[in-house]
């Protein structure tokens, strides 16, 4: 199954390399707490070493070891599109930008949009374009791979917390899971199992590999994509029809084990996903090959009958109460 199966192992967590580069002292308009400050990137140099995420890839590769990263000229740096540069200007203002940048880079914002970036980082709970949240996840990714690898992980769920948005939590929870499994990290899901919230493929992938059961509202939470459509027993009467579902996925899995290891992990089709959102990462660490269990037709035709059986269940059970009234 690949370098994605041989990372899956509880190995002891191996200590990356580092590159030549760390954010060192910024020099702010605004005065960052930690632990936001420590996670930052930033430099003093001059802005004409400034270099475009897309043409400057970070110097790392991935074994079945970990994350690996050799030492260079430093320009993988300096194509960091979190890198506060400290030598570019920032104007003090109080107009907050709301239409979204896509792809932000700091060495591209305004002088103004420096300043609501900078001024955003001194409370990362508050509210903010979520281009700004982006952009601070990008350095905290970095982290994930060759940094502050706990405490990057502390700060994405704070983020998660309070910037819980549809696109943010996708790549969050991705690199998240992508980089446990680079870094041999998988103790931090033990512990913050909230990763885990959403239900995406490679999300459902880690807990049938730790071997956690998928609850009955899980399974509900799944019912549209794995094409369950008649909700109206899920709307009228969600705590029967919950219920009736645990019974059901009790019964099946005293016959046929774990729903999540119904189908065979290795049997499954690989497709490339983008597991990571900061574009100066290299394409094989953003594009990842990983095993497809939520779209395969015979995991879905599992939690599709168990969903099936528990409408059959409740329909039984209500005309049962409207006989006896």
């Amino acid at each position: 199954m690949s370098w994605f199966k041989q990372l899956f192992t509880r190995d002891t967590p191996q200590q990356p390399k580092l590159p030549a580069a760390s954010p060192g002292q910024l020099r702010t308009v605004v005065s960052i707490p930690e632990p936001t400050r420590s996670l930052l990137w930033g430099t003093n140099e001059d802005t004409s070493k400034i270099e475009s995420p897309m043409s400057v890839r970070m110097n790392i590769s991935i074994t079945p070891a970990g994350v690996e990263s050799r030492i260079d000229d430093g320009k993988n740096y300096y194509g960091e599109p979190s890198l506060i540069w400290t030598k570019l200007p920032v104007t003090p203002n109080s107009n907050l930008e709301e239409q979204p940048m896509y792809y932000p880079a700091y060495s591209r914002l305004s002088p103004e949009h420096r300043y609501q970036y900078l001024k955003w980082l001194t409370d990362i709970t508050q509210p903010t374009n979520l281009s700004y949240v982006f952009l601070y996840f990008y350095g905290l990714e970095r982290h994930l791979l060759i940094g502050n690898f706990d405490g990057a992980v502390k700060e994405i769920l704070r983020l998660l917390r309070f910037h819980d948005k549809s696109s943010f939590r996708f790549y969050a929870q991705n690199s998240l899971i992508t980089a446990a499994i680079y870094r041999k990290r998988l103790d931090i899901f033990q512990d913050n199992q909230t990763i885990l919230n959403g239900l995406s493929n490679e999300a459902l992938l880690v807990k049938a590999y730790l071997g956690w059961k998928l609850a009955p509202n899980e399974i509900i939470a799944l019912a549209s994509q794995v094409g369950f459509a008649n909700r109206r027993y899920i709307k009228l009467h969600p705590d029967l029809f919950e219920t009736a579902l645990g019974n059901t996925v009790i019964a099946y899995e005293r016959e046929h084990g774990p729903v999540l290891h119904a189908i065979p992990l290795n049997s499954l089709e690989f497709r490339e996903s983008v597991e990571f959102a900061n574009l100066s990462l290299p394409d094989h660490v953003r594009h990842v090959p990983i095993p497809q269990l939520l779209s395969d037709e015979r995991f879905r035709s599992v939690l599709r009958s168990l969903l099936e059986r528990a409408h059959a269940n409740v329909k039984e059970m209500l005309q049962k109460r409207r006989r006896e009234a």
